[in-house]
């Protein structure tokens, strides 16, 4: 097995025969599960169909599921309640589901479903296993699943954060998300069309967002031929839409709805650079799609915990809040679009040897039979 963390293809296409073996798993979604990590779970979910025999997702009645429309997995709904007013009786009907498909194994999808799977494994007598996209899972998910088999961290920040809680490195596994991406990049193919440079993220970051207002009046005084987007909604809206008017920016730039996460890999496609202004402390998913789809990626404030944005190598990074860095580097891009191709092609061959969901796939079902037979040993 790979140390400390991880382990590649090569090292689970070589363990024992008796990894063969085919077992229904259950997965537990929070509510905002599929709706924040649509675009990792899809990959996994099609390619787990070979590896395992049934899966089975248990996710709230709330859940946008829609993302898992054609693959061939049962979904089972629950209450919209707190963990701890779960009747008895809601907890015993999602046993019955468990038994009924004779699972061997739960997962929890993210660090908001650590309760109720831990629950649901203790009743049932199974394993589980955590998959943590944030950093700040290391004390929820430290003081809820202390008997979990594995906690799959998905970037080495967030292993490190467990890793200071005393966590074993046994335990704490390296498992990068995996994406589909394509083969070469596509900004600036369109040399008759105007540049089109998306920024997204939580929309309640006014700061982060006023960054980017500013950069793009600024480009926009100075005739760059460039259309605007901002993907995004809820809270802070109203009031980016207000500093996008008093900014002159009303002609060349618009609000687009927050989508299905899913569906951003086609807009990304189509856009020619992608700003993420927010700095956060868990996976940035839409960078990494935004890489994925060939796209250059300007991102404030280092990597952090998204570990794939790396200065220079697969993205440009600048300090939070500062326009004028901003407005250079994205400048810079738009003045020397070679470099910019290259800076996305790079970044590309970085997704495709550390994020490829085929090795996501093999790397998670070898996890899965490691815990069942640990559980059975």
């Amino acid at each position: 097995m790979a140390e400390p963390s991880d382990i590649s293809p090569a090292a689970a296409a070589a363990a024992p025969a008796a990894e063969d073996r085919r077992f229904p798993v259950a997965w537990v979604a929070s509510a905002e599960t599929f709706k924040r990590f649509a675009p990792i779970l899809v990959p996994l979910a099609v390619g787990l169909v070979d590896e395992v025999t049934d899966v089975t997702v248990f996710c709230p009645e709330s859940a946008d599921a829609r993302e898992l429309e054609g693959v061939p997995f049962d979904v089972v709904r629950y209450e919209d309640v707190r963990w701890w007013q779960r009747s008895r009786g809601a907890i015993e009907g999602l046993l019955a589901e468990l038994r009924k498909r004779k699972v061997e194994l739960l997962h929890a999808l993210d660090g908001a479903a650590v309760k109720l799977t831990r629950r649901l494994a203790r009743a049932a007598g199974l394993p589980y296993l955590v998959s943590s996209y944030c950093a700040g899972d290391a004390a929820a998910v430290g003081e809820w699943a202390s008997d979990a088999s594995y906690v799959l961290a998905a970037s080495e920040p967030i292993v490190e954060t467990f890793r200071a809680r005393a966590w074993s490195a046994d335990r704490v596994r390296l498992m990068r998300p995996g994406v589909h991406h394509v083969q070469r990049p596509t900004c600036f193919n369109e040399p008759g069309h105007s540049v089109a440079i998306v920024a997204g993220g939580p929309l309640a970051a006014q700061s982060a967002f006023r960054t980017v207002l500013e950069c793009f009046a600024e480009l926009a005084g100075r005739k760059y031929d460039c259309v605007f987007f901002v993907i995004g909604s809820g809270p802070g809206e109203h009031w980016h839409r207000v500093q996008a008017e008093r900014l002159g920016l009303g002609g060349v730039l618009t609000f687009a709805a927050c989508r299905p996460i899913g569906q951003l890999t086609g807009i990304l496609k189509a856009a020619d650079v992608y700003v993420a202004p927010v700095t956060q402390n868990c996976i940035d998913v839409r960078s990494l799609l935004a890489i994925a789809a060939g796209v250059p990626v300007l991102a404030a404030g280092g990597s952090g915990v998204s570990d794939f944005l790396r200065d220079g190598t697969t993205a440009m990074t600048f300090s939070p809040g500062a326009v004028g860095e901003l407005t250079v580097k994205l400048t810079a891009l738009l003045d020397d679009r070679e470099a910019a191709g290259q800076l996305a092609a790079g970044a590309l061959e970085y997704v495709h040897e550390h994020h490829s969901p085929a090795n996501n796939v093999t790397g998670l079902a070898h996890f899965y039979r490691q815990a069942v037979e640990g559980a059975a040993g």
